[in-house]
């Protein structure tokens, strides 16, 4: 069990940080996030090996940018406040999307699973999200994942292909608390047939 003692913690010390600042920590780079997220889409599970994980991420002008009309888009003033404490707060973000056109590919052909397989391509996604917020926690990196999924694929840069669906955005930055959140627990045992 201790083998996987450093592994269990990190996932354990993986909180969500809405208040940030507009910086990266001083020994983490652009270039560092960058790797992280390049390595944990690469290596993410996907059902028959489709590799259909994308991600893009987000920062300085094209952040702001894209944050900035997704405020505008947003109906009501209540809607507008995550969207805008993004736009100010946060350093970058990361965007994850699957590829919708390898989905399909799948569907036709394995016809059997077509009703299935977008669901998979959910599941792997989820895992490249909280594996890519783990991992980027484990650099001092704070982050909270967001789903302004019409709005933001409403915002990205042209050159985005069509068929690639957004599934989040993972919002992040230096924490701008020094003491992150107490997370509650309930109870949830694991039972065991045999």
């Amino acid at each position: 069990m201790s083998a996987v003692a450093p592994y269990l913690k990190a996932i354990a010390s993986r909180r969500t940080v809405y208040a940030l600042k507009p910086q990266l920590p001083s020994n983490v780079t652009l270039q560092d996030v960058q790797s992280v997220v390049e390595a944990i889409i690469k290596d993410t599970p996907t059902a028959f090996n489709s590799q259909i994980n994308r991600a893009i991420i987000l920062t300085g002008a094209e952040h702001k940018r894209v944050w900035d009309e997704t405020v505008n888009s947003v109906q009501g003033d209540s809607g507008k406040k995550r969207p805008a404490s993004v736009r100010d707060e946060a350093f970058g973000t990361i965007v994850f999307f699957t590829d919708d056109k390898t989905t399909e590919e799948l569907q036709a052909k394995f016809p059997v699973y077509a009703s299935i397989f977008p669901q998979f391509a959910d599941h792997s996604s989820g895992a490249a999200q909280i594996q890519t917020w783990t991992a980027l926690k484990q650099l001092d990196v704070g982050g909270h994942l967001q789903h302004y999924n019409g709005y933001i694929k409403a915002a990205l840069p042209k050159s985005i292909p069509l068929e690639w669906q957004v599934h989040s955005q993972l919002v992040f930055g230096l924490p701008a608390v020094d003491e992150l959140p107490q997370k509650s627990y309930i109870e949830n045992p694991v039972k065991i047939f045999s």
